[in-house]
């Protein structure tokens, strides 16, 4: 991560899976996994994913009379846009108020736009508690929605995958807790998520 540094996805991929641009064919998908809350993990498929960035809190600024999900609005790239706690916007408690700097995923809500169309999607910087790092996981890895998936989070998940250590799938993850226990990391339907929690709201919508 890097302050008021764009950190494109293919920076990213360049950086973390060399492979990725080695000439070799590979199998699977890639996914940017977060940690949403201190038990819960989630999975943004990288589609979505237009960059991530570590953003001072004076970067971003608050806005009166918006839901309390909302933190403010940001600017990246000479757009800008809301900033959103996606814990709190989920339904759980919280996860990043009044922080020095906010680990921040920027993601749009449609992903078949051609580049020069892209200001035609709508761009949302969701905080997190912590980006892990990005991950290709082949079809095979995910299982059905485990039982003991949050009630609020039941609504927008298709799918889970298991981590045990820092293995992830079909790669390992370079901040991941080396001694961590087995863990799922749930597929969240980002557009979904989305269109079903601020489109009610007037504000956003």
């Amino acid at each position: 991560m890097r302050e008021l540094t764009e950190l494109t996805t293919t920076d990213r991929l360049k950086e973390l899976l060399p492979q990725l641009f080695s000439g070799r064919r590979t199998q699977g998908d890639y996914y940017l996994r977060f940690q949403l809350s201190d038990r819960i993990f989630g999975l943004i498929d990288l589609k979505y994913v237009r960059e991530s960035l570590t953003v001072p809190g004076d970067r971003i600024t608050p806005i009166p009379n918006l839901p309390e999900y909302v933190l403010g609005l940001m600017s990246s790239r000479n757009q800008v846009f809301l900033a959103i706690d996606l814990a709190h916007l989920i339904g759980l408690p919280p996860e990043t108020v009044n922080l020095r700097q906010y680990q921040t995923i920027i993601v749009r809500d449609r992903h078949d736009l051609n580049s020069d169309r892209e200001d035609e999607a709508n761009l949302f910087g969701l905080t997190v508690k912590r980006i892990e790092g990005i991950a290709r996981i082949l079809p095979q890895d995910f299982a059905e929605i485990a039982e003991d998936i949050p009630d609020v989070l039941r609504d927008f998940v298709t799918s889970a995958v298991r981590q045990t250590g820092n293995s992830f799938g079909s790669e390992s993850l370079p901040n991941a807790d080396r001694h961590s226990n087995t863990k799922a990391s749930f597929l969240i339907d980002l557009p979904k998520l989305i269109a079903a929690k601020t489109t009610s709201d007037s504000h956003i919508s």
